[in-house]
């Protein structure tokens, strides 16, 4: 009975501290969490049975402790983040990134552990507070400076998220009308459906003749930044061969136009601040 609480506890402690490591490693590499979720606790779930068979099979602490931070929570991390998004990403990349988060998350539980000697399940909460303040701060630096945000676009009621690049060089238009055009990849597409129309507008870049990009129209886009969101309507998005983005962590390029009119970005965030 004594062996079973225990194993019970076991399994508990290691499967919140799993599931903080893999959502502290996909908010990392800023892939929405949205439509992850279930995979993120199967992964979570898997990952700590794991852990408890090596505990129990080898006998030796540091056995389990090196083998789970080595090969089972980078494995639990991939099969987290998923076929698709897992293909932009290098595994020595996702493999570094989860040593840096389990030794940041097993620090701090740890170390209030050690402190306050109390329960390490209470810990984790502790430590879960702290990791995902630090965590958060270090995310926004970065991608603010790498110019990486997250966007949602919407169309019949359908969403889809992305990792967007901000670049001042993408200039394109609709014309005569100068509508700005953002560039996505073709799994953004997938919720526009069949039926849904779309019509060429032609581009020069670069290095190349110049030629013609597939534009659909999407009902909205939301971009977050910082505290703050823009919300934009009727969006044009075209939709780019999907070797641009490889190796890239990003899956749209969005407009120049989105925030050079400063303006319709301090309104629409002081409209946000006013609904809170």
């Amino acid at each position: 009975m004594i062996y079973a609480f225990y194993l019970d506890i076991f399994l508990l402690r290691t499967f919140i501290t799993n599931c903080l490591i893999l959502i502290f490693v996909i908010y990392m590499l800023k892939i929405p969490l949205i439509g992850k979720v279930v995979r993120l606790i199967a992964s979570a779930v898997g990952a700590s049975v794991c852990e408890c068979v090596l505990l129990l099979l080898a006998g030796s602490y540091a056995f389990y402790k090196w083998t789970s931070v080595l090969v089972v929570v980078p494995l639990a991390a991939r099969l987290a983040i998923g076929r698709q998004a897992g293909r932009k990403i290098p595994f020595l990349r996702l493999f570094a990134l989860c040593m840096f988060v389990t030794v940041l998350t097993g620090g701090i539980v740890t170390a209030l552990d050690s402190f306050f000697s109390s329960d390490a399940t209470v810990m984790v909460c502790f430590g879960f507070v702290i990791s995902y303040i630090v965590l958060k701060c270090f995310c926004e630096r970065s991608n603010e400076s790498r110019r990486l945000y997250r966007v949602t676009l919407l169309k019949d009621g359908k969403r889809a998220c992305a990792t967007a690049l901000y670049d001042t060089g993408n200039l394109l238009k609709k014309q005569p009308q100068q509508i700005p055009v953002h560039i996505g990849g073709s799994a953004l597409f997938d919720i526009v459906g069949e039926d849904a129309s779309f019509f060429d507008v032609p581009y020069k870049s670069l290095g190349n003749d110049g030629g013609s990009i597939k534009v659909c129209e999407f009902d909205e886009m939301t971009v977050m930044k910082g505290n703050g969101k823009l919300i934009l309507h009727n969006v044009l998005v075209g939709r780019a061969s999907d070797s641009l983005f490889e190796d890239n962590a990003y899956d749209m390029i969005l407009n120049e136009a989105v925030f050079s009119n400063k303006t319709s970005m301090e309104n629409t965030l002081g409209k946000q601040a006013a609904h809170k």
